[in-house]
């Protein structure tokens, strides 16, 4: 009998070894540090060789304190999921308006901004980062599911209430918050 390449074998003795707790940790810590040394140049254009010690340095250092292992490892892929619902989403928007790329108005940008962010906190809050860097959340902030879609549909009730009463061409519309977020990302703000 042949023995089958299996690939949750493969996972599982990469897990075994300690790649996902080490090494992946280490290649990430490493990659983002040694990238900004080199991008703000502290030592100069010739400083290469001191930006890689220092990110060395660093890496081993985050390694070495499982507890921010810990955080980064439950964080990151909840991040990798919003993103890749962000990339759905524009997928959606691409087929749906015809255009390759589709133009957002302020206020969907706002929102999708605000959503993203929103998914962001709950990921870290989430990923166990309160025991690490030494703060707890407050008893309420533990919801049930019944509370969480109770609270989305007031949400949506009341940006739709919003959004339907609002007067597009007054310039103190609840909206303009919205609009000066998208400005700001596009820069389109105001010019000095």
């Amino acid at each position: 009998m042949a023995n089958s390449f299996n690939f949750m074998d493969a996972v599982e003795s990469l897990e075994d070894i300690g790649f996902y707790e080490v090494a992946l940790p280490f290649i990430l810590i490493f990659t983002i540090v040694f990238a900004i040394l080199q991008k703000v140049k502290i030592f100069g254009a010739s400083g290469k060789n001191f930006n890689a010690v220092i990110a060395v340095v660093l890496a081993f250092l985050v390694v070495r304190n499982q507890a921010i292992v810990e955080v980064l490892n439950q964080f990151l892929p909840k991040i990798s999921l919003i993103s890749v619902v962000i990339v759905v989403v524009l997928l959606l928007f691409t087929i749906l308006s015809g255009n390759e790329q589709p133009s957002f108005t302020k206020h969907l940008l706002g929102i999708m901004i605000i959503l993203v962010a929103i998914g962001v906190i709950i990921s870290f809050v989430g990923s166990g980062a309160g025991e690490v860097f030494g703060f707890a959340l407050p008893d309420w902030f533990d919801i049930t599911s019944a509370d969480r879609n109770l609270l989305i549909f007031l949400v949506l009730f009341i940006v739709f209430f919003a959004y339907v009463t609002s007067d597009s061409t007054n310039t103190n519309s609840p909206w303009k918050f919205l609009d000066d977020i998208a400005n700001g990302i596009q820069g389109k703000g105001k010019q000095p």
